[in-house]
């Protein structure tokens, strides 16, 4: 007998292995599985990651394991891109890198990674003209940074590097919005006038020999006209200036040393004045209102609307479109936001107490003259048979006598802690509760009537709405409403219906907190409390029987709300810089026009000759007009903001990252600076062959050679991918040797600048 025991359990053991074997649980067949889930839960989600493939290929019908794997590759992908994207916003290019290269090895059709890589590499690129802009601003051209940082907002409003050196310029300009002019530097002599009643062409014929300017003038200026100047130690470009406005005349640099001079006329500025094309791409704001600020403000000559992109096109002087791009950058900002982190907490309590004998409510008696008849169910009936054969009497006790001893406690607390992230100005809802239906009976006439009965849903529980206001100075004005709501009982209605009855608790307020402060909002308490008592009647007005004899029934709840709300600014509008607050706008005829301005002379400066003191004194005139014209130089400490250096020698820069892992790649980007659109160079790249080695089809030799130019296919800039191959680690040396440039347009030589070599360190 004990063996077939023993072998009924064996058999049964059998079974369930063949069982599990089939529906491929068994242990051993999951030992990647578990290795993986135990990993996960650990944090290393990438070694879990490939664990639980190695799962899914020895078991690619198990649905738990596809299930896990599906979800656990998306939060790898998305700790990954995270990663990389907080080291990008860092500054920490390589490292980003790196991270969307994992991405890609992962995912090779990885967009978000693929727009990463390329985001860094033009980050790379922004910063090889930032620097190249700051060596020029070192060297005080101004105009020539300004036109390399502006090419950088326009690609990436955004960049800190770029918003910073624009910053800069602005400071040492009078007027941001400054035309890029290429006059020589003798345009910036200083010189001394004094005429009177003098030709114009006089005039310009003195600043052309003094200071080596071309002037080319149009038909239909007057250059009989009589002007008179009195002017000491001035540049030259600050009297031209001053003449031609006041002459209704302006000018168009033709070349750096060449000027068309014609009428301020709007026939003649639709001839010789240059328009600019420029699209803008408005993020955070409705196109329609900004076109209408720059419509009001700039006067815009022509704008194009696209609703559907949220960008507008603008055709308008330069000086229209700097002063537009300026309007565009301080009024396109993204929306204020805020983190409410709320804490709802509901107390309730409930003390029922029922004690006491519970007596009945009536006795009935009848006299019955055959056999009595059942009584009525849930009665007690009391037959005595009468004599003298009158039949049967009956006592009715409504119900039975029994004394009740109840007292029932009730607790309740709710705990809410949502957190929302909600815009300045727009109202957010929070609702913890249900939804209780009621149904509303609707009959249909006919011969026969049909009721249908339709379901009607009401909120209830807590609801809280908010609507912050953020200030500038990182507070938070919110005006808030809170209603709490519960069921009370059903309520009879007609035909039967029945319909809720909800008790409800509001408060609404409007409150001002700082960044992080908590606020609390308590006192929406409901106390009720109810007695009831029963008894015979007569014994309740009776002192000291009452309380024995009678059934008291005694019900008190209490419940209160306690709302925390604490506001956590996550991104507010920044601060403005006075000079962001207030700048140069132009005239009222022509937005972001040059101001008509001359230095400050020194006293005793601006004098006319004695009359008598020569023939020529007497007109006001000197009798040789080049010797009222006195040139010096300007000291080298007082640039003019108003006028362009001459165009410096070309430069090099060239940049690599500091540090590099083994067997790591990255990029070396060349850049040619400073050079005029005619100017093509060649330049030699030398590297350690044994160290480095170049990703691209070319010479692995250790020497490169790269040309720049407009004329080039490679432009101003090239980028050269490395890859780390030393076998220890150490230090190797990029640099550029045997640079040469020459300007296609006159076939001369230039003169350019190399950089310092690059030393990067192998980790």
């Amino acid at each position: 007998m004990r063996s077939w025991k023993i072998i009924v359990l064996i058999m049964v053991f059998l079974v369930q292995a063949g069982c599990a074997i089939d529906n491929k649980t068994f242990l051993l067949r999951n030992i990647a599985f578990s290795e993986a889930q135990k990993l996960v839960s650990e944090g290393k989600l990438e070694s879990g990651l490939f664990k639980l493939e190695q799962a899914a290929r020895e078991e690619p019908e198990n649905k738990e394991i596809r299930a896990m794997l599906l979800r656990l590759r998306d939060e790898v992908l998305s700790k990954l891109l995270y990663d990389a994207d907080a080291q990008f916003n860092a500054g920490n290019l390589d490292l980003a890198e790196q991270g969307y290269q994992r991405v890609l090895e992962m995912y090779p059709f990885n967009e978000r990674a693929k727009d990463g890589i390329t985001a860094v590499s033009i980050e790379h690129r922004h910063i090889v003209s930032i620097e190249a802009a700051r060596i020029l601003l070192d060297k005080d051209d101004i105009i020539g940074a300004e036109t390399i940082v502006r090419a950088v907002l326009q690609e990436n409003s955004q960049q800190p590097h770029a918003r910073q050196l624009i910053t800069q310029i602005n400071s040492k300009l009078s007027r941001p919005e400054v035309t890029n002019l290429a006059l020589e530097s003798a345009f910036k002599k200083a010189i001394s006038m004094e005429f009177k009643d003098t030709d114009l062409k006089s005039i310009f014929e003195i600043m052309s020999r003094t200071a080596g300017i071309n002037f080319v003038f149009d038909k239909d200026i007057r250059q009989d006209s009589k002007i008179s100047i009195f002017v000491r130690n001035n540049t030259i470009e600050d009297i031209l200036k001053l003449i031609l406005t006041t002459n209704q005349l302006t000018y168009k640099v033709l070349n750096n040393n060449s000027l068309l001079i014609y009428p301020n006329t709007p026939a003649k500025l639709k001839d010789y004045q240059e328009l600019v094309v420029r699209s803008f791409q408005v993020a955070h704001t409705d196109v329609k209102q900004m076109v209408a600020m720059v419509r009001g403000i700039v006067k815009a000559k022509d704008i194009y609307v696209n609703e559907q992109l949220n960008l507008f096109i603008m055709r308008d002087t330069l000086e229209a479109i700097r002063l537009t791009e300026r309007l565009i950058s301080l009024n396109d900002l993204a929306e204020p936001e805020v983190m409410l982190d709320v804490a709802i907490l509901e107390i309730a309590r409930g003390n029922d107490f029922l004690l006491g004998p519970n007596m009945p409510q009536s006795v009935t008696f009848s006299g019955l003259t055959g056999v009595g008849a059942a009584a009525a169910p849930a009665t007690a009936i009391l037959n005595q048979i009468g004599s003298n054969g009158l039949g049967l009497k009956s006592f009715t006790i409504t119900n039975q006598a029994r004394i009740d001893f109840m007292h029932n406690l009730t607790t309740g607390d709710i705990l809410a802690n949502p957190r929302i992230r909600v815009t300045n100005r727009e109202k957010a809802k929070i609702h913890i509760g249900e939804k209780r239906p009621f149904f509303t009976a609707n009959v249909q006439p006919g011969v026969t009537a049909v009721v249908t009965s339709t379901p009607t849903f009401i909120d209830l529980g807590v609801k809280l709405d908010v609507e912050p206001r953020i200030g500038l100075h990182d507070d938070v004005t919110m005006k808030t409403t809170l209603e709490v709501s519960n069921f009370v009982r059903d309520v009879a209605g007609p035909s039967g219906a029945t319909a809720p009855l909800v008790g409800t608790r509001n408060a609404e307020t409007i409150l001002t907190l700082k960044d992080g402060e908590t606020q609390v909002l308590a006192g929406l308490i409901d106390n009720r409390e109810s007695r009831t008592m029963t008894g015979l009647a007569g014994i309740l007005n009776i002192p000291g029987l009452d309380r024995l004899l009678t059934n008291q029934k005694v019900n008190r709840t209490k419940s209160e709300i306690v709302l925390l709300i604490t506001p956590k600014i996550i991104r507010n509008l920044p601060k403005l810089s006075n000079l962001e607050r207030e700048y140069h706008f132009g005239t009222a005829s022509e937005a972001g026009k040059l101001p008509v301005a001359i230095k400050r002379t020194e006293p005793q400066s601006l004098a006319i000759a004695p009359a008598g003191s020569g023939p020529g004194a007497a007109r006001g005139m000197p009798p040789n007009p080049f010797a009222a014209a006195a040139v010096d130089e300007l000291p080298p400490e007082m640039p003019n903001p108003f006028a362009s250096i001459a165009a410096s020698s070309p430069t090099f820069t060239l940049q690599a990252p500091t540090n590099v892992g083994m067997d790591k790649e990255f990029s070396v980007n060349i850049r040619l600076v400073g050079a005029k659109v005619t100017v093509s160079s060649e330049v030699q790249l030398n590297y350690e062959a044994s160290a480095l080695e170049a990703l691209d089809e070319g010479d692995k030799s250790g020497s490169r050679t790269i040309r720049l130019g407009k004329d080039q296919p490679a432009g101003m800039a090239t980028q050269i991918r490395f890859k780390v191959i030393a076998a220890n680690p150490g230090t190797t040396e990029i640099n550029l040797q045997n640079a040469v440039a020459e300007d296609k347009e006159n076939g001369e030589s230039v003169e350019v600048t190399l950089p310092p070599p690059v030393t990067i360190n192998l980790k």
